[in-house]
């Protein structure tokens, strides 16, 4: 059972039984990144993924463009042969329960998380359908990461370039950095 209660900065707080608290905003994002399967099925996977993307403040470059598509209201009306190659997630509100959206794109060869407050442990082994595209990952300042997300990068085989940096709750870099090394020798890793 959920109890609405009202914190003392204002905010709505959700209290169940096992006492644990989430904020309005939380929920709001968990919803926005709720998966449509029906409008994968309209669009394509590339464009749902985009209007997820978009929607909640990231960026994408198509396959063949030089520039970023930085606006919802921008996106193509109709499903063409519009396929994502980049994504720019900085200060988005994506999280992984709107990552199963990069499944059925396999054109996606860079993506950056960059102060993602919702990218945990969860989102990044989703990633692993994208293991036959992404050649760069950048994971910088997404607090909720620890080594134990680190381990799913392994299944990444074709990074050429892995960034990742200002994750405090990392363990030993050096060991963590090694470990990648050997696992993914043609990649040019900066951890730090």
């Amino acid at each position: 059972m959920k109890i609405q209660i009202l914190n003392k900065l204002g905010s709505v707080v959700f209290r169940n039984k096992s006492n644990q608290n989430r904020t309005l905003f939380y929920w709001l994002t968990i919803i926005f990144n709720r998966v449509d399967e029906q409008r994968i099925k309209e669009l394509g996977p590339d464009l749902a993924c985009a209007e997820w993307l978009l929607r909640n403040g990231a960026f994408v470059r198509w396959k063949n463009c030089s520039e970023e598509l930085t606006s919802y209201d921008s996106l193509p009306t109709e499903k063409n042969n519009y396929f994502i190659e980049a994504v720019n997630a900085n200060d988005a509100g994506i999280s992984h329960v709107g990552f199963p959206y990069f499944e059925g794109c396999k054109h996606i060869k860079e993506i950056k998380l960059e102060n993602c407050r919702y990218i945990n442990n969860q989102a990044i082994p989703l990633l692993s359908v994208l293991k036959d595209s992404l050649n760069k990952l950048e994971l910088i300042n997404c607090k909720s990461i620890t080594n134990e997300s680190l381990q799913a990068i392994k299944i990444l085989k074709n990074l050429e370039t892995l960034k990742i940096q200002g994750l405090p709750y990392l363990g030993d870099k050096d060991s963590i950095c090694k470990e990648l090394i050997e696992v993914l020798p043609n990649c040019k890793i900066d951890l730090s």
